[in-house]
């Protein structure tokens, strides 16, 4: 698997520093991964030399020579394409691993594939003043299976949906029906059998059948990984259990979700990690971490960015 820029946010996306864009390429990667796509091969990683786009291998040897042009991202077999047009701006439609056109470039968003579902966005051509903006899905033909009637329309995870209409949030299945009403502020994508939700101003956990396991008590919520869920009160972060029980008594400035059994946190004003016990396995040493993936972690240090291995080793670091 191979990520690359989203060009249907590409102006957002340039605008940030580099380090920070090849951060949230990890993220995507991380998302990809977390999420039940398949990882193509060996997984690569995203790395930038002089401003351009590469990959890595988990050896930290570049495979994929830095470019202005790097590969598309693929889900379930096909990738994001857009088109300029004037007047109308980017269009997307996808394409296949060998370039082809398979659905026409005809949304004005475009998300990946899971589930065999991608949302999309359909925003009238003439007078789009007149009328709001609506999310849909297609499947991998190119079918709308689920109609265009939502504010809001999240990735498809554990063959639920999150969707928003009006201000209110619930789950849809991939035919389309509503499982769990469009009854709270906001709402997560299911992992681990649990959803994170926002109700009365608090956030707590859903499970398929809608009913509410860990009851809605914190500040902010996070997706569970590993069992493992992280979790804000007030000013600190902690990690709490499927039962909803604190996994461990420390708490943290700043912390990332765990991955592979261990998570990165902020100690005083650098970051480590520690494993599921709560015991420091990296001391504390980067100026920004984050979670592991097919047993690398992108890092930042004073010197720039890098790539660690479990052991805390750098096997990759940058040249600027």
């Amino acid at each position: 698997m191979q990520v690359v820029f989203s060009r249907a946010r590409g102006n957002q996306m340039n605008s940030v520093p580099y380090p920070r864009r090849l951060a949230a390429l990890c993220a995507v990667l991380m998302s990809a991964a977390s999420f039940g796509c398949a990882m193509a091969q060996q997984p690569r990683y995203p790395i930038v030399e002089d401003g351009k786009l590469g990959y890595i291998d988990s050896t930290g040897r570049v495979v994929v020579s830095p470019s202005d042009n790097p590969p598309m991202n693929f889900s379930e077999g096909l990738a994001k394409s857009g088109k300029w047009t004037v007047f109308v701006g980017t269009r997307w439609g996808y394409v296949d691993s060998t370039g082809r056109e398979v659905i026409p470039p005809e949304y004005s968003e475009a998300g990946d594939f899971h589930c065999g579902r991608a949302s999309v966005l359909i925003r009238p051509v003439l007078f789009p003043f007149l009328s709001k903006d609506r999310f849909g899905y297609i499947d991998v033909s190119g079918r709308m299976v689920i109609a265009a009637r939502y504010d809001i329309a999240g990735d498809f995870s554990e063959g639920l949906a999150n969707v928003s209409l009006n201000g209110k949030s619930g789950y849809i299945d991939t035919t389309g029906k509503v499982v769990i009403p469009l009854r709270y502020e906001r709402a997560g994508m299911f992992s681990c059998g649990l959803a994170p939700v926002l109700e009365s101003g608090k956030w707590g956990y859903l499970d398929p059948g809608g009913r509410m396991v860990i009851p809605a008590r914190f500040d902010e919520a996070r997706n569970f990984f590993d069992g493992i869920a992280l979790v804000r009160e007030r000013h600190a972060w902690k990690f709490i259990r499927e039962s909803g029980v604190q996994a461990f008594q420390l708490k943290f400035a700043d912390a990332q979700r765990f991955s592979e059994g261990i998570a990165p946190v902020e100690i005083g004003v650098l970051w480590g990690y520690v494993d599921t016990t709560g015991s420091l396995v990296i001391k504390p040493q980067f100026t920004d971490a984050s979670p592991f993936m097919h047993g690398l972690a992108y890092v930042e240090t004073g010197a720039g960015h890098a790539y660690i291995s479990r052991s805390g080793r750098i096997v990759w670091r940058s040249r600027n």
